[in-house]
């Protein structure tokens, strides 16, 4: 399946090259190192063209970058990744920054580059992996009660990829677990005026927008706002198709007893270090996760680079 994801992509990457930047030799050499899956070098030949003042403002090297860390952050095995010390702490989380910074670049791409053609489309696949990856590393910490960093997990995803609202829900969910209710209430209802019944999710996502739902129904049963848990009750019976065990409550307390157990690999993919605060969660104290504040601080500097 990875093999067939990669001869997809590179199709795309050697079907649109022509329109966007074929006459760019450095960007296709960048288009080369990803097909002779060089990820390392990719990375860091793209950051490199970021720091030319030529390239600053093309949409390809953070794309590049983006794409070169989303397959490091599936090679463990192969890079030093996930800890503080490693060559990539966050290969994930850094190659949904540099999605982000890509479709800023993208919007005026062809204010700085007249030849420049769109190419958001053609990687589309690319982004519903990117969601299906950070939806499930936020479901695995979720189920193992580590509600901040699943809510950390679905902003980053969220920020990427912006029309999948259920991330933005996962987001809300796994703030109102993490104690910070405000925040994730005004987050999961943004995220339920756009899913009704005639949503159509992604692939990535549909899995547990019904899951969500039900958690959402009782949350807002216990506030006494009736009207949205009505809705998410409704929500949970559309979308229920996409998970059949959703209200099997033995088969949900096997899934989370699964994740658990993968707990030891899946712990490749993210840090230990502030765990000690889910202690405090349990006392009843209220944290403020500073990877979440710095999360916030590298977006917002992102987001700042293009603005005019």
């Amino acid at each position: 399946m990875k093999n067939f994801s990669i001869q997809l992509i590179t199709l795309l990457l050697l079907t649109t090259f022509g329109k966007a930047v074929a006459q760019d030799k450095k960007i296709e050499d960048l288009n080369f190192l990803y097909v002779d899956e060089k990820y390392d070098k990719l990375v860091d030949k793209s950051i490199k063209l970021m720091d030319d003042a030529t390239y600053r403002k093309h949409p390809m090297p953070y794309l590049y970058a983006a794409m070169g860390l989303y397959e490091i952050s599936k090679l463990p095995e192969k890079y030093s990744v996930g800890e503080r010390e490693s060559d990539y702490p966050k290969p994930l989380k850094d190659a949904e920054k540099y999605i982000y910074k890509y479709v800023k670049a993208e919007a005026k791409a062809q204010k700085y580059f007249d030849d420049y053609e769109p190419t958001m489309e053609d990687y589309q696949e690319f982004f519903i992996n990117i969601a299906d990856t950070a939806n499930k590393l936020g479901q695995h910490l979720f189920l193992v009660d580590k509600p901040r960093k699943a809510a950390l997990e679905y902003k980053y995803a969220f920020k990427a990829i912006p029309n999948d609202p259920v991330l933005q829900l996962w987001q809300g969910i796994s703030e109102i677990k993490s104690m910070n209710a405000v925040e994730g209430e005004k987050n999961a209802r943004a995220a339920m005026e756009l899913i009704d019944e005639n949503f159509e999710p992604s692939t990535a996502t549909a899995g547990v927008i019904s899951s969500g739902m039900l958690i959402l129904e009782e949350y807002f049963t216990q506030a006494g706002d009736m009207e949205m848990a009505a809705k998410a009750k409704k929500m949970v019976e559309v979308f229920k198709k996409y998970d059949p065990e959703v209200l099997d409550k033995k088969k949900q307390e096997e899934k989370k007893q699964k994740a658990k157990e993968k707990d030891v690999v899946m712990k490749k993919f993210y840090s230990d270090e502030d765990d000690e605060d889910n202690q405090d969660l349990k006392k009843g104290k209220v944290i403020i996760d500073q990877d979440a504040k710095d999360a916030d601080k590298k977006l917002d500097e992102i987001e700042d680079d293009f603005e005019d």
